[in-house]
């Protein structure tokens, strides 16, 4: 039996988040960029697929390790990339399980086999873009010539979860796969059919900022989820949701998923608040494993509360484990030293700037996060319904009120950043996309179902998506 001495108390546990999870941006970011709103990263999950011929509508899951796996696209791309650093499982020189770029960004694989690039934080959106489309240009390169397709929508649309499998195995993905197991069959969908694409923003340089930019994104989310949905599709058919990503998400551990109490923060709008909310929310919540005991388990009924308060077979949590702990909650808005906001599906490759654009015009202007806080404050308490409601995109006549309204609001915030925000036609798109989709009330997937609609089969073929990017192209040079 594993035992330790001094675990964590609960003061212990306020000390973490109020330090590690709820910082205020470094202080060095205004010395050397004193006219910038903010630092940008972006995380980016994709799906690596054989797609045969561009008519097929159902490509090839491609499994990492397996017989027909992706070891030679890793082999070109250490050729090709030496600098980057390969790190493998101890003792299985086969078994990647990250790669460190040379700019400190990291591309990883999640239990599905998906491909996540996710950049570190630049100091501004401009920058962040232009690693994103440098490392794209990379992979592509590399998958062409093992005639690969890199996929951008929010959810694997052609396999199954079964035909995925579990392809990453090491510890904690197999405790996850234990735990979620509980929540079947979403839990499993949630880990290997999922794709997003996740926006990272600072909190500011004071305490209200930091409140306000944290309730706003919280108030956001259903919004987010709506504007952006992008996986009509789960299992090879069209279903009645535009956001299938969205849907399962919410079918989770419900004290691991969606929003802590909120109402401190709306009273108090300081650091404090934001800290308190955050840590009651993540004391509450169950614990999946147990790392030291060997990856143990939990029943789903253990929160970190209880662990703190009784231990566990002797074992009192050490730093280490509310690292972990909190690396597996999912929260809309997810705290970890910078607001990670989770609540857009992967979006295509001509739209990936949107997200990017439309979240830092909220936030990132005073004037317009302050009229979000005007506009979402007095429907708060519609929160959890309007979050259940977005999975069917802008159908809710409420929902889609506010999602033009902030949409506009978006608009004009962007347009107020600095040029480094603007940039490569950045505003553009923006304006492009809520022209094309939510002014109309439409969300990207209407344009896959729309395709899918001319197939036999009633689904999207990989040539159906790339179709829509001359058509989206189109739209876009008419518009200038």
């Amino acid at each position: 039996m594993v035992q330790n001495q001094g675990g964590m108390s609960f003061e212990d546990c306020y000390t973490y988040v109020q330090e590690k999870v709820f910082p205020l941006r470094p202080v060095d970011y205004a010395v050397k960029y004193p006219q910038w709103p903010g630092l940008v990263g972006i995380e980016l999950e994709m799906l690596p697929l054989w797609a045969g011929p561009k008519d097929s509508t159902k490509p090839r899951q491609v499994q990492l390790f397996g017989q027909h796996g992706l070891s030679g696209y890793l082999e070109s791309l250490q050729a090709s990339q030496s600098a980057w650093n390969y790190k493998y499982a101890p003792g299985e020189a086969h078994y990647l399980l990250n790669i460190a770029l040379e700019d400190q960004d990291q591309l990883t694989f999640e239990p599905g086999g998906q491909l996540e690039f996710s950049t570190r934080p630049y100091p501004c959106l401009l920058d962040a873009l232009r690693r994103v489309r440098d490392i794209q240009g990379i992979l592509d390169e590399a998958a062409k010539a093992f005639g690969l397709d890199i996929i951008q929508i929010g959810m694997n649309p052609w396999a199954t979860v079964d035909e995925i499998g579990l392809q990453m195995t090491k510890p904690r993905y197999q405790a996850m796969t234990s735990y979620y197991g509980q929540y079947a069959p979403e839990g499993l969908r949630m880990m290997r059919q999922t794709c997003t694409i996740q926006v990272n923003l600072d909190f500011g340089n004071c305490e209200e900022t930091m409140a306000k930019r944290y309730l706003a994104s919280n108030l956001l989310a259903p919004m987010a989820t709506a504007i952006f949905a992008n996986s009509p599709f789960m299992d090879g058919r069209a279903t009645d949701r535009l956001s299938n990503r969205g849907w399962v998400w919410q079918k989770m551990d419900r004290t691991h998923t969606g929003f802590p109490d909120l109402e401190g923060v709306v009273r108090s709008m300081d650091r404090r608040a934001c800290v308190e909310a955050y840590l009651h929310w993540m004391l509450n919540g169950h614990v999946v494993f147990i790392q030291d005991l060997d990856h143990r388990v939990m029943d789903g009924r253990f929160s970190f509360r209880d662990w703190v308060r009784d231990g566990f077979e002797g074992y009192r949590p050490q730093v280490k484990d509310i690292q972990t702990h909190l690396s597996l909650q999912f929260p809309e808005v997810r705290a970890r030293g910078f607001i990670e906001l989770r609540s857009m599906d992967c979006q295509a490759r001509f739209w990936q700037a949107v997200p990017a654009a439309f979240y830092t015009g909220l936030l990132y202007d005073p004037t317009s996060l302050n009229a979000v806080l005007d506009e979402l404050l007095p429907v708060r308490d519609r929160l959890a319904d309007l979050w259940k409601q977005c999975v069917y995109g802008l159908k809710d006549p409420e929902l889609a009120r506010l999602a033009k309204r902030v949409g506009e609001l978006s608009v004009e915030g962007f347009r107020r950043l600095p040029s480094c925000f603007q940039g490569e036609d950045s505003l553009r798109l923006l304006e492009v996309f809520l022209d094309r989709y939510t002014f109309q009330g439409r969300s990207p997937a209407h344009d896959l179902l729309d395709k899918a609609r001319a197939q036999p089969e009633g689904i999207v073929s990989v040539g159906d998506m790339e179709a829509l990017q001359a058509v989206w192209q189109s739209q876009m040079t008419r518009t200038v």
